[in-house]
């Protein structure tokens, strides 16, 4: 089962232009800008398991950081690319209907084959994210980006439990056993590389202070 990052959302967040090589908002040339916010979404296995039910889902606290620098051609289209550290995971509880896992049973060892029971899962990963983008200016507080990212995970986790569970062994021979705590780690599953694609938009309150929003999916 691989384990791939489906969606992310950055949120609201805070933003710190320093002064650029445009003498004004809206002339062409350089904006440099930091960036400092939080990350909210979920990662998920891919294929998605069909008879899912999200029973609790904790975002828990995912801090963004980094810098952007935007080439303007004029006063509306420009170029850009930065590099941020994300860090993104989450807590979620789920009840799983024929999900086939590997888990560790205590005093037996592991056992693969489809799992229905209740599940709990826990994510943490740290990204090196570079985005390279478009970027388009209706006027000078208000703007549009588009383009693709690629993060690289310098830290992966994904561990998890599974509570009174039955679960369909496939070998040495198929057989029904009913196990009532076992634990997953998919951590090795989850990508090292990410691509994908962001979609975003940013409001600026003054030169140098302002917010913004992105939407990231890779998978």
């Amino acid at each position: 089962m691989k384990i791939r990052q489906l969606l992310f959302l950055v949120g609201i967040c805070g933003m710190l232009r320093l002064p650029t090589a445009s003498a004004q908002q809206t002339d062409s040339g350089l904006d440099f800008h930091f960036l400092l916010g939080v990350n909210l979404g979920a990662t998920t296995p891919v294929p998605i398991p069909g008879d899912l039910k999200i029973k609790s889902y904790n975002p828990k606290f995912n801090p963004r950081m980094g810098a952007n620098l935007t080439y303007y051609f004029n006063e509306h289209f420009g170029i850009g690319t930065g590099l941020t550290l994300d860090w993104k995971g989450m807590k979620v509880g789920t009840r799983v209907t024929d999900v086939h896992l590997s888990i560790d049973v205590p005093n037996v060892g592991t056992l693969t084959g489809y799992v229905t029971g209740k599940n709990t899962t826990k994510v943490s990963t740290l990204y090196l994210v570079q985005p390279v983008y478009a970027s388009w200016r209706f006027n000078p507080r208000w703007q549009l980006k588009g383009g693709i990212y690629l993060a690289e995970a310098l830290s992966r986790s994904f561990k998890g439990n599974v509570r009174e569970v039955d679960i369909v062994v496939e070998s040495p021979v198929m057989q029904e056993r009913e196990v009532p705590y076992a634990t997953l780690n998919y951590g090795d599953h989850t990508r090292r590389f990410d691509l994908g694609l962001l979609l975003g938009t940013e409001f600026r309150m003054n030169p140098h202070v302002g917010f913004y929003a992105d939407f990231t999916w890779g998978g």
